[in-house]
C-alpha cells in the first residue's frame, strides 16, 4: 500500500500543501494538473477526511490536514532514506552461490583477496549444492556462482578456473588400496558410497558410470563429501572423490581413476542478461583473473 499507492499520494499532497496551488504543485511534480485533483481526491476518500479546501485561485490545508502533513513529511523522509541505503548497499554488495566444498578455503580466499583491493565490498552469501546454486542463477536471486560441474545452459555464461582430478577412496584395508591407478569399471562391482541428488559430485559420479555402462550400487548417500570419507574409512563402501586438500583421512586410500573426464570442472557463472553492478563486475573480473592460483592453492 505505501510503496504503490500510498507513498505517491502523500507526495502530492506534500507539493500541494507546501505550494497552496493545484497548478504550481503539479508543475513541480512534472505531472499534469488533473492527475494532481485525481491524487488528492483518492487519498481523501482513503483516509475519510477532507485535507484541502479551496481559497480563491488556491488551496489552503484543513485542520486534518495540518495534522496529517508533518506525519507525511516524517513518512516520506524515511522511504527517502531508506531507498538511499538500499541504492548503497546493493552498489557495493556482491550475492554469491558456491559449493559446500569451496567454503573453507578457496571462498574466504577470494574474498579476502577481493576487499584488499575494495574494501568497501559486502558480500551476501549461499552456500548450496549444485542444483540450487544453478536454479539461483537462472531466477536471478545471486549475482554469480562458483559452481562444478558447469551447467552447460545457453542462458548462463561461465569461465573455467580449475580442473580437479577425481579419486577412487577405499578403506586402506581394501585390495585396491595397494594399486596406484584403476579403471573406473572397478566401481561397477562395490558398494558405492555416494552423496545424494542435486550435488555436483553425485552428478558427475552418475554421468561416469553412465558412460562406463553400470548403473552403480548406491550403499550409502551423504549429504557432504566429510560423511562420504568418514563411511569409506568405516569398511562401508568406496566412494568417488577430490582428492583429499589435507592428505588422507586415517583409514582410507586415494587411487588415480584412468577415465577420460574423471575430474571436476569448476567455474564461475552468471545469467547472461542480468543487470551487473559495478562491484559485481569487479568481483567477476578478479576470480576469472585470480581465481584459477587460488582455486589451485586451496584444493591442492
Amino acid at each position: 500500500m505505501i510503496t504503490r499507492v500510498l507513498a505517491p499520494r502523500l507526495r502530492t499532497f506534500e507539493a500541494v500543501a507546501r505550494t497552496e496551488h493545484i497548478t504550481r504543485a503539479a508543475e513541480e511534480l512534472g505531472v499534469p494538473q488533473p492527475t494532481v485533483s485525481r491524487s488528492l481526491a483518492r487519498l481523501q476518500e482513503e483516509l475519510g477526511v477532507v485535507l484541502v479546501e479551496r481559497t480563491g485561485r488556491g488551496v489552503r490545508l484543513t485542520r486534518a490536514g495540518a495534522v496529517l502533513l508533518p506525519h507525511a513529511r516524517r513518512a516520506l523522509n524515511a522511504l527517502a532514506a531508506g531507498g538511499r541505503e538500499v541504492a548503497e548497499a546493493t552498489a557495493t554488495t556482491v550475492t554469491l552461490a558456491f559449493l559446500p566444498t569451496l567454503g573453507a578455503e578457496v571462498v574466504p580466499a577470494l574474498i579476502r583477496g577481493f576487499r584488499q583491493r575494495y574494501p568497501e565490498a559486502r558480500f551476501t552469501l549461499f552456500q548450496d549444492v549444485w542444483a540450487a546454486s544453478v536454479g539461483r542463477l537462472r531466477e536471478g536471486s545471486v549475482d554469480v556462482a562458483l559452481t562444478s560441474p558447469l551447467p552447460g545452459e545457453p542462458d548462463l555464461e561461465e569461465h573455467m578456473l580449475h580442473r580437479q582430478p577425481l579419486r577412487l577412496v577405499v578403506p586402506d584395508s581394501h585390495p585396491l588400496a595397494q594399486r596406484d591407478r584403476v579403471g573406473f569399471t572397478v566401481v561397477a562391482t562395490e558398494p558405492l558410497i555416494a552423496l545424494k541428488h542435486g550435488r555436483g559430485l553425485r552428478h558427475l559420479t552418475d554421468e561416469l558410470c553412465h558412460r562406463a555402462g553400470f548403473e552403480p550400487q548406491v550403499a550409502f548417500e551423504g549429504d557432504e563429501t566429510h560423511t562420504v570419507r568418514g563411511l569409506v574409512a568405516a569398511g562401508l563402501g568406496v566412494a568417488v572423490l577430490p582428492a583429499h586438500p589435507h592428505g588422507l583421512l586415517p583409514g582410507t586410500a586415494e587411487l588415480a581413476i584412468d577415465t577420460p573426464g574423471a575430474h571436476r570442472t569448476i567455474g564461475l557463472v552468471r545469467r547472461i542478461g542480468q543487470t551487473e553492478t559495478p562491484a559485481v563486475a569487479a568481483f567477476r573480473s578478479f576470480v576469472i583473473n585470480e581465481g584459477p592460483r587460488l582455486l589451485a592453492e586451496g584444493l591442492g
